[in-house]
């Protein structure tokens, strides 16, 4: 499972590191199939509590002996291996049985809920095709079967002897879910993918035989077949209370006090149930507690707060998630240790022997803090693969390493702590624009509020949103209070319509909220205000002037405030560079965090529209009102406009054909430059001799010309050239070793720059001799110091549009990090930089390859 062999050569060094440490999470897989372990373990601890609850009791030898009665009386039912077989049970002991005698007889039990009504339960026998069903005596009485279907009342067969199990491949399925959505549609588990989850989270967190876990999910369900494995593969105890007692909260917590509980095992929502209820009785969560396991749905910080405050800081907390919303856990996030602060828990980083990935939607791999679609690789895939998962919707492949990856609804994106966090699902997004928004942000920040227990967003039909709420008891507040405060927390574009208050929240037999019952009760969302709010002269004047800065900085001809500047092929380096000229020129505060959530025009100014603006500034100080400014601007104050009505003498021509091929690249391709290109870029700097004078190709400040040209080679990066720093000397025309082996640190570049640094083949430091003209100009030495690399920064641009390189001017570094890679004296100092290497077009935008043909660029 190692990943060490695989390469990311498109992301910067560190990046790549964590990644494959992030990947490299491996351990051993107990060999064998789930009830061959349980045999394994009733054999060591035969006396060991295995299933309790309130009319049974067994220990490990009692369950493993019922089992092996069920599985013989399927066995005279002329049930074979690998048949599936209907597990039709009430929560409680008895699923534990049946499930286990299903498995003890080689066949794969498919639970099916006996509350559905008779033409669901018989369409799932049918599409599963199941001639035989495990179920209780008085459901047998009740219920009613298809004609042929051969039943087995788990609370009456006889005692038997046990029989060896025939032998399977541990990547059999073990169980099968049908999904409740109507469609057929099945998720299959496999013995490896159980085993391997259970190893891990015993290893983890120590849970065995002193261990008991409470059994709240019915086992039609995938929280409860992870909750019973849990327990059955581990040695812990397996609790259960009363089955009209699984949706009240009173209930579990007389549960956890009664028979100690250690383990605590459910989804957010239910957690949050039993958290209100110890806070109306004002108690704290028992002592013997322990360890409190989370999954299902999203854990916001608000609630794991609350949990902090009603227990000890020795208890132990995680969040766990599943490649498949009812498949074996596959995620992990320790939160013991984290901060109660956080807006949202982390997804986690991979469980053993798992890869956890964010893929961009064209199949790259996202750096860190980029949004993209969370895919699992490693034990997930392989078993998905096994069982022939097939579907395009369903499959990826790892852009580097060639590995087939299983595709998750969810979005998400890699923090710097090697966890991946969730910024959204699937079925919670909005279409603005055309491009899809994730809600999950706002259900977030509602759930945040003051007075709000628990929140939940969703999505309706007409492509709106309708927030949910629970406040707690004895808070006073309305749905458009809470609206109100909400969009001072969120974009614009993701405001629910409206905001209804609830007693409870439906639930899904896991114990999730149950989102599409909440869609369905929603009506039709009325237009957001934003979007009814008239657009101001001046709101039309800001928006002009950004877009105008945005065509300029990102290379193209015209843009719309509203499409999303991702589609044009915008990064996140160059989105934030946006933001930061943005601030300089239009002199606003721009949220970047909001920007790369929602990459448009609109949402960099949108919280400067029609906003009040400042007094007129006094004269002589400089103007700080965001329309004074842009007013200012837009009168063009360095064009003498009273010649505009004059007869002027035209100049006729055309533009430079040169202009459109000098700008900037941040994206350089991974190939080699050549040494005869790198050559002709540096020559352009070189000092000649004509008419008996020095000439150089730019101008300086009384031919003074202190400038010195310092080029920083990587690694490998230019052909027949070794790394290391090197002076151009101008006057011979040669470039001379400085320091070969070793270059510029990455840390004297600003965070902003270092993802274009570690794709630049090389770069060039412009650096001033002040001695060289200080005697010259004194004070105005360094003013021209920075006119004449203003001069040479255009020539270079120019030069490497002409040669097929590319270049990127930077302006932030830290001087004092050149002094040894760059072998400075004291008086020199630093004036600007540029980033170099072969452009990467395969991420142009629209009309930018067919222009740099026409300009006769190389690729």
């Amino acid at each position: 499972m190692s990943m060490a062999g695989e390469s990311f050569s498109v992301l910067p060094a560190e990046q790549r590191t964590l990644l494959l440490r992030m990947n490299e999470v491996t351990g051993r897989i107990p060999p064998g199939t789930l009830d061959g372990t349980v045999a394994a373990l009733a054999a060591e601890h035969g006396d060991a509590l295995a299933v309790q609850g309130p009319r049974h009791r067994h220990t490990r030898a009692e369950l493993l002996a019922a089992a092996d009665a069920v599985a013989a009386a399927l066995g005279r039912q002329a049930v074979r291996a690998g048949d599936r077989v209907a597990l039709c049970v009430e929560p409680g002991a008895d699923q534990v049985t049946g499930l286990l005698g299903i498995l003890r007889a080689g066949a794969v039990p498919v639970p099916v809920d006996p509350g559905r009504p008779q033409v669901s339960r018989w369409r799932q026998l049918d599409r599963g095709r199941i001639s035989a069903c495990v179920s209780q005596s008085w459901l047998l009485d009740r219920l009613s079967w298809p004609d042929g279907t051969a039943t087995t009342a788990v609370d009456r067969v006889p005692a038997a002897a046990p029989a060896e199990p025939p032998s399977r491949d541990q990547r059999d399925t073990a169980v099968v879910l049908p999904d409740d959505d109507g469609t057929g549609a099945v998720t299959e588990i496999s013995h490896r993918e159980l085993l391997n989850m259970t190893a891990d989270l015993g290893d983890r967190f120590g849970i065995g035989p002193d261990d008991r876990i409470t059994a709240l999910a019915p086992i039609a369900s995938g929280q409860g077949i992870r909750e019973s494995c849990l327990g059955l593969l581990t040695g812990a105890a397996l609790v259960f209370g009363e089955d009209i007692d699984l949706r009240e909260p009173a209930a579990w917590a007389d549960l956890l006090a009664r028979e100690r509980i250690s383990v605590w095992n459910s989804t957010p929502t239910l957690l949050e149930l039993l958290l209100t209820e110890l806070e109306r009785r004002g108690e704290r969560l028992p002592g013997p507690l322990r360890l409190v396991l989370l999954s299902g749905e999203p854990l916001t910080g608000a609630l794991l707060g609350r949990l902090r405050r009603l227990s000890g800081p020795e208890l132990a907390v995680a969040h766990l998630s599943a490649a498949e919303e009812h498949g074996a856990w596959t995620a992990c996030c320790d939160l013991s240790a984290r901060e109660t602060d956080m807006a949202s828990a982390p997804v986690g980083g991979p469980m053993r022997n798992q890869r956890l990935h964010v893929l961009a939607e064209n199949g790259g791999i996202c750096p860190l803090w980029v949004t993209g679609q969370v895919h699992y690789g490693g034990l997930a895939a392989d078993c998905a693969q096994h069982r022939s998962v097939t579907g395009a919707d369903r499959w990826a492949v790892h852009p580097e390493s060639g590995e087939p990856l299983l595709r998750t609804a969810w979005f998400g994106r890699v923090l710097p702590s090697g966890t991946v966090e969730a910024v959204g699902h699937a079925s919670a997004q909005l279409l603005v624009h055309g491009r899809r928004l994730h809600v999950y942000d706002t259900e977030v920040a509602l759930a945040a509020m003051d007075g709000v227990r628990a929140a939940a967003v969703v999505t309706v039909a007409d492509d709106s949103a309708l927030g949910f709420v629970r406040l707690a008891p004895g808070t006073n507040r309305t749905g458009p209070e809470l609206l109100d405060q909400l969009r001072r927390k969120v974009s614009p574009y993701l405001l629910p319509s409206r905001i209804e208050i609830l007693d409870a929240f439906p639930l899904t037999p896991d114990g999730t909220v149950d989102r599409a019952r909440l869609a369905a009760a929603g009506g039709p969302a009325p237009e957001p205000v934003a979007a009814r709010r008239p657009v101001a002269a001046h709101d039309r004047s800001l928006l002009a002037s950004a877009t105008r800065i945005a065509c300029r900085v990102l290379g193209v001809d015209g843009i719309d405030p509203e499409m999303n500047l991702i589609d044009l092929g915008a990064t996140s380096v160059e989105l934030v560079r946006l933001a930061t000229v943005i601030e300089e020129e239009l002199g606003i505060a721009v949220a970047v965090e909001e920007l790369l959530r929602f990459p448009s025009i609109a949402v960099m100014v949108g919280p400067h529209l029609a906003t009040d603006t400042e007094p007129p500034a006094a004269e002589g100080e400089p103007l700080v009102g965001l329309v004074e400014r842009q007013m200012f601007k837009d009168t063009h104050h360095g064009i003498r406009q009273e010649y505009d009505e004059v007869t002027g003498i035209a100049l006729g021509g055309a533009a430079d054909p040169r202009i459109p091929g000098r700008r900037s690249h941040r994206r350089f391709a991974p190939a080699p430059v050549a040494f005869a290109d790198l050559a002709t870029l540096l020559g352009a700097v070189r000092r000649t001799r004509h008419a008996g004078e020095d000439k150089y190709w730019y101008p300086s400040a009384g031919s003074a010309y202190p400038l010195g040209l310092y080029a920083d080679i990587a690694p490998d990066r230019v052909t027949d050239l070794a790394a290391g720093t090197y002076y151009v000397h101008p006057g011979r025309a040669e470039i001379v070793p400085v320091r070969t082996g070793h270059g510029v640190p990455a840390a004297a570049h600003a965070e902003i720059n270092r993802a274009a640094l570690h794709q630049s083949a090389f770069v060039l430091y412009l650096i001033s001799r002040m001695d060289a003209i200080t005697p010259l100009y004194g004070e105005l030495a360094r003013e021209f110091a920075v006119f004449e690399a203003g001069a040479m920064t255009q020539l270079l641009m120019t030069v490497a549009a002409e040669t097929g390189l590319g270049l990127c001017p930077i302006g932030t570094v830290d001087a004092e990090a050149l002094r040894e890679p760059l072998r400075l004296r004291p008086d020199d100092r630093f004036v600007h930089a540029l980033l170099g290497g072969i452009p990467d077009i395969t991420g142009d935008r629209p009309g930018r390859t067919a222009r740099r043909e026409q300009q006769g660029a190389r690729p």
